[in-house]
């Protein structure tokens, strides 16, 4: 899915309830924090507008520019020269989003999603990853920075509370890493390459993320950032929880990432990494392999062409991504974790059966130990019984082991070279 598309479906759903949650790890970093507003921004709770809501008292205007300048001052970055924001009802927001939606993400790309994700064993199979992504999308949305068009749009029924506020604070972050590095400086849709663009999409939102907490902590109340913090999450029902889990990543986990960053050497560290990005999940996960530069071992995908089958993708899965689909499959999230924790690198491949609809991934995985590829192929095998699919494990070489799985067992047993 596109990384453009997964900041503006996340961020209602996560920003609010990541606040505290960083404010505390930045204390723990060292970072001297004290809640409480120094120079506070007014924050009209009427529907946004641009007129005055009384005289004397602030136009949205003029508060969403109080913002977007304290933004750029506590991220240290030029002012992005976007313009003044557009202001769209629900309707119409929802209505560009849909059409985003399939611009973004072409049929081609969600037939390939929903099989991989299928194959994995993780979607039912009356689910559908890219319908599920778009109820995602759904009434979920205060405003996001559209980097195409360099432009800012805010639901205008909403009114410029405190969530929208600090949702702006983060949205106008995008726009001032895009002025002044350029999104396209990062290779997020690398499809070759679903890893080293999923840690690259978690430094963009793990910025935004710690620069919108510092922004919160120094313009809001205590209270008002307590009230966020306890924002309910919007209804999520029917959406698979690892799917929630997939969108959490970068905001979550990038701003732990970042936090580390700005603790070495304020948000002249994290303009530095802009220059030098994680190239895996593992080193976002992990920031001691990301100082140290542990870049993933090259794994070969052992898939030979055949006239059995036909190779629709091929890519990276990445640390993160196996933590989540082992928890997906039912292991505890710690267990999960653990092991995925001793990943080294890996490739996937996903096939269909020639004539027929079964469908197959071969994740080829190098691990840091020969007991850390065991400890995962242990996870794997309790989980494996729990999927109604067929699959096997091999581990080859001590730390290299290869999981094939699918909907028939001839396509898995012709994956194997059986």
């Amino acid at each position: 899915m596109s990384p453009r598309l997964r900041r503006i479906v996340a961020v209602i759903t996560l920003l609010l309830a990541v606040v505290l949650v960083a404010v505390l790890t930045l204390r723990a970093l060292g970072v001297p924090i004290a809640l409480g507003p120094g120079t506070a921004t007014p924050s009209p709770t009427a529907s946004a507008s641009a007129e005055p809501s009384s005289a004397g008292s602030p136009s949205v205007d003029e508060v969403l520019a109080a913002i977007e300048s304290e933004t750029a001052d506590i991220r240290n970055l030029p002012p992005a020269d976007i313009g003044p924001p557009e202001f769209v009802t629900r309707d119409e927001l929802e209505r560009r989003l849909t059409e985003q939606f399939a611009t973004d993400y072409p049929p081609e790309q969600q037939a390939a999603d929903n099989a991989l994700y299928h194959a994995l064993g993780i979607l039912a199979p009356d689910q559908d990853y890219a319908a599920l992504q778009l109820q995602l999308l759904a009434s979920q949305v205060i405003g996001y920075y559209d980097d195409a068009t360099q432009s800012m749009v805010i639901v205008s029924d909403v009114g410029l509370t405190p969530e929208a506020a600090v949702t702006y604070s983060h949205e106008y972050t995008h726009a001032l890493q895009d002025a002044a590095f350029g999104m396209d400086s990062l290779d997020l849709d690398n499809v070759d390459d679903n890893d080293a663009s999923y840690a690259a999409l978690a430094l963009v939102e793990g910025d935004a993320t710690t620069t919108m907490v510092l922004w919160a902590i120094q313009n809001l109340t205590p209270e008002e950032i307590l009230d966020i913090s306890q924002t309910p999450v919007p209804d999520t029902s029917g959406v698979p929880a690892w799917m929630v889990s997939q969108l959490e990543f970068p905001y979550l986990a990038g701003s732990e990432f970042t936090s580390q960053l700005y603790a070495r050497g304020d948000f002249s560290a994290v303009d530095e990494a802009w220059a030098d990005p994680p190239v895996s999940t593992e080193q976002i996960l992990h920031f001691r392999a990301y100082l140290d530069n542990e870049e993933p071992i090259p794994v070969p995908a052992g898939v030979e062409s055949s006239s059995d089958y036909e190779i629709l993708s091929f890519s990276t899965f990445g640390e993160a991504m196996t933590s989540i689909w082992l928890a997906a499959l039912g292991v505890d999230q710690g267990d999960a974790d653990e092991a995925a924790a001793g990943w080294g690198g890996d490739a996937i491949v996903l096939v269909q059966a020639t004539g027929s609809d079964d469908i197959a991934v071969a994740l080829f995985t190098e691990w840091d130990t020969p007991l850390d590829a065991t400890q995962f192929g242990s996870a794997y095998e309790d989980a494996l019984p729990r999927t109604n699919l067929f699959g096997r494990i091999n581990t080859t070489s001590d730390s290299l082991t290869i999981v094939i799985q699918g909907t028939s067992q001839e396509l898995v047993d012709q994956l194997a070279g059986e």
